[in-house]
């Protein structure tokens, strides 16, 4: 081979080697450079994943702050990444972008464990509280069925309505809502006890009870010392007993007016009167609206006077009217309080009572003869109250 030729295959030689090692070196730096570029792409799909999850458990509503911060941290490392594509091209340093990835998948788990356990907190708070408020509506619906709440009722019925609406909320799962619902509705069933308590108060009065036993005492002690007919009627025992001679002859069951835990004051307001009366008139069946009826003297002079101090006091209105026509009647026997303010005994009891009454007998009528359940009611609601307090 000549000279020439040598020189000429020794330059292709030198060429292709170079080609050569000028190709792998292409590889090799496509190689890292797209391995870097996967751990990359592999770090922000994790990050974006987890932030997709904690949208899924609505860190939007209960980790507001911590999904913000996840975003910001996501929307860093895209930034990161993409000055690096520039800046270190072809071979990206990729350890600071997947450490920003990183970090922002972090902060997403956080924000997704935020969002769940702040649901998990509201809806066990709102179950709690919807809890608490059936039961406290259940114990004052319990007290309405013995207590007439008179225009207070509406409390209870108002109480029914936002209970609804707290369970309503829950349902839609807005929870911290129905849990104020809740709160709302418990309210206002306390509201219909301290009403009722307040109403029930004098069945825990010393004075109040002591009165009533004396007058009780002192209407059985007038029948045996005259040796006649007296009649006791006490209201919360729903019970009317005859005594003739002092001795318990027979007992009633009785009705009442629909307000009968309290003392009549005024015409319309549905209670029994309390107090000692006497029989005035006895009406047959002709007379009477109820088949037979035993009018007693209510208004006496106690009731008159009462009446007037509760005008002077501001307690009725200035065109109340003290009412009458009180009466020991028939057409009972309805399980329930129905009357104007009466006393009320089927027709065969107020058969039995006309052939042992007379005009002039003792009516004594008195809200207790001891400390009943009403009064330990008014005693209890007290003692919760007490504890309440701050």
């Amino acid at each position: 081979m000549r000279r020439g030729d040598r020189h000429m295959w020794r330059r292709l030689a030198v060429a292709v080697v170079g080609v050569l090692l000028l190709g792998g070196a292409y590889l090799a730096v496509r190689t890292v450079a797209s391995r870097r570029e996967t751990v990359m792409q592999t770090a922000a799909d994790a990050a974006r994943a987890a932030v997709r999850s904690a949208r899924a458990e609505d860190a939007m509503r209960w980790a507001p702050d911590e999904l913000a911060a996840a975003e910001l941290a996501s929307r860093d490392a895209l930034t990161s990444q993409r000055v690096e594509q520039v800046r270190a091209w072809p071979i990206p340093d990729a350890a600071p972008v997947v450490d920003a990835w990183f970090a922002a998948e972090r902060a997403a788990h956080a924000a997704a464990t935020s969002a769940r356990s702040r649901r998990t907190e509201a809806a066990r708070s709102a179950s709690t509280q919807i809890e608490e408020a059936r039961a406290a509506l259940s114990a004052s619906e319990l007290v309405a069925a013995t207590i007439h709440l008179g225009p207070g009722r509406w409390l209870l019925a108002t109480a029914r309505t936002v209970l609804d609406e707290a369970r309503a909320y829950q349902r839609a799962g807005a929870l911290e809502t129905a849990a104020a619902r809740a709160r709302d509705a418990a309210s206002l069933a306390e509201r219909v006890r301290d009403h009722a308590a307040a109403v029930a108060a004098r069945y825990a009065d010393a004075e109040t009870v002591a009165r009533w036993q004396r007058w009780k005492s002192e209407t059985i002690a007038w029948s045996r010392r005259e040796g006649r007919a007296a009649i006791v009627v006490v209201k919360d025992a729903h019970l009317m007993t005859l005594f003739v001679h002092g001795e318990l002859v027979k007992s009633y069951t009785v009705e009442l007016g629909f307000n009968w835990i309290a003392d009549k004051l005024q015409e319309g307001d549905g209670a029994t009167p309390e107090g000692r009366y006497r029989v005035v008139a006895r009406m047959d069946h002709l007379a009477s609206d109820y088949y037979k009826a035993l009018l007693i003297d209510y208004p006496n002079a106690e009731d008159r006077a009462e009446f007037g101090r509760a005008h002077r006091r501001g307690e009725i209105p200035a065109s109340a009217r003290i009412g009458g026509l009180i009466e020991i009647h028939g057409g009972g026997g309805r399980q329930y309080d129905w009357t104007n303010g009466c006393v009320s005994v089927t027709n065969p009891d107020i058969d039995n009572l006309f052939g042992r009454v007379s005009v002039g007998t003792p009516v004594t009528i008195v809200g207790s003869d001891t400390y009943g359940p009403i009064a330990e009611f008014a005693n209890q609601h007290r003692r919760d109250a007490t504890n309440r307090r701050p």
